[in-house]
């Protein structure tokens, strides 16, 4: 607060409060003009004044201190929670007031909240209404179900409990709900597949050569229709492994010749090995059983060292002895 009072000589200035002098914490800037409260919490609403005297004389002045905080207020009530039954509830209604006026809530953030207290509201017994469970799972996933629910005419009492009432009870209030009603009506749709492609691949393995067919979801009239419609169904495969003609085949071979020898280290004897077709029966180009492994044309036979023994030779018997050295 100032006192703005200037005189010659100096006056000196003495602050008062309702008359009296100043009990309040404070503290006096400019020479005693001005007049600064500590805590102004610990000003109560009233009449200050400064003195100022001098040889010349003295004068009052008068100021009247004022204060207004923003202060919480919860003077009113939110709506109610519910209009019947033992659940009802409502709340305080948290305001931030100053000198009476509603301001923003923000203004009040620095003060401490009030504890706010719930009130119990409108415990007391329902009206009879429907009371209605959920629906059923419908009977048809396709082409026009049904599904059901329960409809039953309850009062909820004030003390939380439902009481079966009439149905009459209930239909002077409201219209019956309904218990049955169509459901899935979308057209039933199938997967539906294309005759297999033909049959391709390398006989380097039965297993890799494939074929392809294609898929469409329709309803049983032929209408196609979404592939969405035939989702929850299993989905046929659009490819899949195959035999082709070609790999139909396999390795034959002939018996044995007879060794060229019956004994020492030249012996050897061969067979005919051809790839066959299996269906036809007759010898196709090698490279088609090359996914096979191909079996031996010939092989070692007969080694064992000659000790009097009998060597062909040429087709020519031979008698011969063992070697001495």
């Amino acid at each position: 607060l100032g006192c703005a009072v200037y005189g010659h000589p100096t006056p000196n200035i003495t602050w008062l409060y309702s008359g009296e002098p100043l009990s309040l914490q404070h503290r006096l800037l400019a020479g005693g003009r001005i007049l600064q409260i500590l805590n102004i919490s610990d000003a109560p609403d009233g009449g200050f004044s400064c003195l100022a005297q001098n040889e010349a004389g003295s004068l009052t002045l008068k100021t009247t201190l004022a204060i207004q905080e923003y202060q919480w207020s919860v003077d009113k009530l939110m709506a109610c929670s519910a209009s019947c039954g033992n659940k009802g509830m409502q709340l305080p209604e948290l305001r931030c007031l100053l000198d009476g006026a509603e301001v923003n809530i923000s203004h009040c953030k620095e003060k401490p909240k009030p504890a706010l207290q719930p009130i119990a509201c409108n415990r007391r017994d329902c009206p009879s209404r429907w009371m209605v469970t959920s629906w059923s799972p419908c009977t048809r996933s396709c082409g026009g179900g049904i599904q059901t629910r329960r409809v039953t005419c309850q009062r909820l009492t004030a003390r939380g409990s439902s009481v079966p009432m009439s149905n009459e009870a209930c239909a002077q209030v409201s219209k019956c709900p309904v218990d049955t009603q169509n459901c899935n009506r979308q057209p039933c749709a199938e997967w539906v597949a294309s005759s297999w492609g033909q049959c391709n691949g390398p006989c380097i393995g039965p297993q890799l050569a494939l074929q392809h067919r294609q898929i469409f979801c329709q309803t049983k009239d032929g209408t196609s229709v979404s592939s969405d419609q035939c989702s929850a169904l299993p989905r046929p495969l659009t490819t899949q492994n195959c035999w082709t003609d070609i790999c139909g085949v396999h390795w034959r071979v002939s018996l044995w010749t007879v060794c060229t020898a019956t004994c020492g280290n030249y012996g050897f004897q061969s067979r005919r090995v051809d790839c066959m077709h299996v269906r036809t029966n007759k010898p196709v180009l090698e490279h088609h059983c090359s996914w096979r492994p191909r079996p031996a044309n010939w092989q070692r036979c007969n080694i064992m060292p000659c000790e009097n023994g009998m060597l062909l030779r040429g087709g020519e018997a031979v008698w011969c002895k063992g070697r001495k050295k």
